[in-house]
């Protein structure tokens, strides 16, 4: 049984899949597997994995979607290592990322572990330094609140924190949604400071997408998982700030009061946190309020000219 799965879903990725495949078997350990998921591709994405001669490669095949969530807890399902990765189709594996990130999770105690990235383009150029800042779980559970801090495809962690907490579900922000609820359960999230991928930033990614996100912000699941973990941390229920900018139904007098009580129990949450961890995460709420700002006034210009 190999110690290590690492989760790849792809669909429609035979343009970049050869490249995350080979990045990511270069990195991974004699103990190990990559897992990749071809989901009801319509390209050629199964005969380029194929192709690849590793014995710890396994292709498995949908004929029909199954979605991130869906892929991602099949492959579960199918892999049965006491510690399981993620990467993604268009991204590349950083040498010696998984013995890396295998350290820091013994380090820093914790059960389900992220890294930073390196972003590049489409061209491979390199768009802009990500700060190597690393997030103990105390920290890290205050920015969720804020903000999703990790990214989904430098996911390393125990198998049994991912199992007990019943895998993902079909949301917009699948990921996002199960690291909020993670929180709300006291399993220990971490970031490493170190990069574990190169991470590609083009137009195409549903990330990008304008009503991608906006079905994130208002989908009623995560709202109640993030709520949750609201309660937990700052001893109130609240609303995603996001979900609070677009929301151009409510009274402009009732969601300022409702931003600012946010924005106050955040700030007494972070005052238990260390020096350098509590500016980081005040200067993060500080951007997060400017940026609902911004959101609310172009949703209510939006709104008017719909009118």
């Amino acid at each position: 049984m190999p110690r290590l799965s690492v989760l790849l879903p792809v669909r429609d990725g035979a343009r970049t899949v050869a490249r995350a495949v080979r990045s990511t078997l270069r990195a991974m350990p004699a103990d190990s597997e990559l897992l990749v998921l071809d989901d009801a591709s319509v390209d050629r994405t199964a005969a380029v994995v194929d192709a690849i001669d590793d014995s710890r490669l396994r292709l498995v095949q949908s004929t029909s979607p199954l979605g991130v969530a869906g892929g991602l807890n099949r492959l579960l399902e199918l892999s049965d290592s006491a510690l399981v990765a993620r990467m993604d189709a268009d991204d590349v594996t950083l040498p010696g990322r998984f013995a890396r990130q295998r350290h820091a999770l013994q380090r820093m105690r914790a059960e389900i572990l992220f890294g930073t990235v390196i972003e590049f383009s489409d061209g491979g150029r390199r768009i802009r330094p990500t700060p190597p800042l690393g997030l103990d779980p105390q920290a890290l559970r205050l920015h969720l609140l804020l903000t999703n801090p990790v990214a989904h495809p430098t996911l390393f962690a125990t198998r049994r924190a991912l199992v007990e907490l019943g895998g993902y579900r079909a949301v917009p922000s699948e990921d996002y949604e199960l690291w909020l609820r993670a929180a709300v359960e006291g399993r220990r999230l971490a970031r490493s400071a170190r990069p574990a991928i190169a991470y590609r930033v083009h137009p195409a990614q549903v990330t990008a997408s304008t009503s991608w996100r906006r079905s994130s912000w208002t989908d009623p699941v995560t709202a109640s998982s993030f709520s949750a973990l609201a309660e937990v941390e700052l001893g109130r229920p609240a609303r995603r700030l996001n979900a609070l900018a677009i929301d151009t139904a409510a009274d402009s007098v009732e969601l300022d009061a409702e931003l600012a009580a946010f924005a106050g129990a955040v700030r007494v949450a972070a005052g238990r946190l260390p020096g350098s961890a509590r500016r980081r995460v005040l200067a993060l709420l500080e951007r997060r309020l400017r940026a609902v700002r911004e959101l609310r006034a172009s949703s209510a210009i939006g709104a008017g000219a719909a009118t």
